[in-house]
């Protein structure tokens, strides 16, 4: 018997060898095969960890940003409003004084000055900080990420982030006075017994923003973000050189130049909307101290009266005002009280640029750039 199991063996020993290294070749190729799918469900549990670990650390960094944005841009609306102060010209003006024309081209000059400096002053600080605290959020999700000596200590951080005050101060006071030169050139010429329409009125705005933009002499300042950010700086610390020179290359680069000027461009026309408002109204409520004057420059109370039918229809293109009219009404968005409702300039433009998806997407893809590990 078993000499016929030995020969069965013999006869089918090649069969047997083919088969055992089919089943030994698949049973090797499974171990691979479930090796490898554990070592690559292993990678995605790491990946997605860690994208999701990134995310909520790319959310805090957002929400301290916004919240930054707004406490500063706070601070630099009023200092601008502080800085150029038309409230004396208006305790003036209400006096009915011999100078009233000269105090009104004053006016004028300092109106126009004032909102041209809100909106470049806030998209500036806008960007630069949007710049800053996405580099700054990416270097410490990678301090996070690795065991080793951290990037960026609290002491460099707190550094690096006190950049933006020399801006918040003396920076907003050089900004006021070029930009008060532009204004002249571009508003001065303008009769205050002029009748105005809206185009007019942005055509102001159009000329000024032009005018900056090929300044020879002070420079663009949205091109001069670097000089208001670390122009003063003293750096004397090579990591804080690093961070400087890389924030540098950030903000003249053609990307982040192109979003400021998109968001200065769409600030002005949010403001030209704003005084389209007044164009539409049949009548522009003032209080008891709104300062109001005749053709004649005469300063009264009361309102003014745009057309006499309320329910009239108002073609916004079709309306003009004289300009001495307009001035003080522009002068109220500017500092009106929104607690009660009204507009407020410098709010407005303030939360229109923490909402810009344009500036989002360029402080997320800084993150992206400076976490990535």
């Amino acid at each position: 018997m078993f000499e016929r199991v030995r020969n069965f063996l013999n006869r089918h020993r090649r069969k047997f060898i083919v088969t055992g290294v089919i089943f030994g070749s698949f049973y090797l190729l499974m171990n691979y095969a479930q090796k490898k799918l554990r070592e690559w469900q292993e990678r995605e549990a790491k990946r997605f960890f860690e994208m999701t670990r990134k995310k909520q650390h790319f959310e805090s960094t957002e929400r301290t940003c916004n919240q930054t944005i707004l406490s500063l841009s706070k601070i630099v609306s009023e200092s601008i409003l502080s800085v150029l102060n038309t409230e004396e010209i208006v305790q003036k003006l209400q006096d009915n004084p011999d100078n009233k024309l000269a105090l009104w081209e004053q006016m004028k000059i300092m109106i126009f000055t004032r909102i041209c400096v809100l909106v470049y002053a806030l998209s500036i600080l806008q960007v630069t900080l949007r710049v800053q605290l996405n580099i700054i959020g990416g270097y410490l999700y990678r301090d996070s990420v690795h065991e080793e000596e951290p990037l960026i200590d609290s002491e460099l951080q707190a550094k690096y982030l006190s950049l933006c005050h020399h801006f918040v101060g003396q920076g907003v006071e050089d900004l006021a006075k070029q930009i008060e030169k532009t204004v002249k050139r571009a508003v001065e010429p303008v009769s205050l017994k002029k009748k105005v329409t809206l185009q007019e009125v942005e055509q102001m705005f159009w000329s000024i923003q032009t005018i900056l933009c090929t300044d020879t002499n002070d420079g663009d300042p949205v091109k001069k973000m670097v000089h208001y950010l670390v122009g003063h700086a003293e750096i004397n610390e090579a990591k804080f050189d690093t961070i400087v020179k890389e924030t540098m290359d950030v903000l003249e680069s053609d990307e982040v130049t192109s979003v400021a000027m998109s968001t200065v461009s769409h600030s002005f026309s949010s403001i030209v909307d704003e005084i389209a408002n007044l164009f539409a109204s049949k009548w522009v409520p003032t209080n008891k101290n709104h300062l109001e004057v005749s053709e004649e420059h005469v300063v009264t109370n009361g309102a003014l009266k745009l057309n006499e039918n309320a329910n009239q229809f108002v073609d916004v293109n079709k309306v003009d005002m004289h300009f001495v009219k307009l001035l003080p009404v522009v002068n109220e968005l500017i500092t009106k009280n929104t607690c009660k409702g009204n507009t407020n300039i410098p709010d407005l433009l303030t939360q229109q640029l923490t909402l810009n998806d344009k500036l989002k997407l360029l402080g997320a893809n800084i993150y992206e750039v400076f976490s990535d590990t």
